[in-house]
């Protein structure tokens, strides 16, 4: 079993993280539950196995707020650590994320503001397809705490060598 490099981030930043992947990996299940429960068993209401409880906007919101605020605190704490400069992936998760965020802010300010209370799209569901939208965003969000994690128990993943 590999240990943290003497470089790495302090252990708080490996606790957010490593939750953050506990509990991104269940949200993630939710969103291939919903894709299955749409699109191959034709369900009129994709909602996952907890959506008939937990499907409300500011459920949502909370959710991906209190994500974003994780990262940010794991990105603050890494850059002030200042040992090892913060990862790129980690740069990128809390972009990716932050935006992700932008997203329910604009769809509870469409189900809270203007009354849209049956599926407010938020700013790309006008464009995409939102269950589409919201598997990629948690798909790529997991993605990148997967490699901010390796990268935080020393494995330092390279992309051309995993190409290769």
């Amino acid at each position: 079993m590999r240990t943290l490099a003497a470089d790495a981030p302090d252990a708080r930043v490996v606790q957010i993280i490593t939750a953050a992947l506990v509990i991104q990996t269940a949200h993630m299940v939710e969103h291939v539950a919903q894709v299955s429960q749409k699109f191959v068993l034709m369900m009129d209401q994709a909602r996952g196995f907890l959506g008939a409880i937990f499907d409300l906007e500011w459920v949502h919101f909370v959710y991906n707020a209190g994500l974003e605020v994780a990262f940010l605190a794991a990105f603050l704490r890494w850059r002030r650590a200042d040992r090892t400069g913060v990862s790129s992936f980690l740069t990128v998760l809390v972009w990716v994320q932050g935006y992700h965020t932008v997203e329910h802010i604009a769809k509870m300010v469409q189900y809270y503001a203007l009354g849209i209370t049956m599926g407010p799209k938020g700013l790309l569901g006008f464009v995409l397809p939102l269950i589409w939208l919201h598997f990629a965003f948690n798909l790529v969000v997991l993605t990148l705490v997967v490699l901010v994690w390796d990268h935080l128990r020393g494995n330092r993943f390279q992309p051309s060598r995993a190409l290769a």
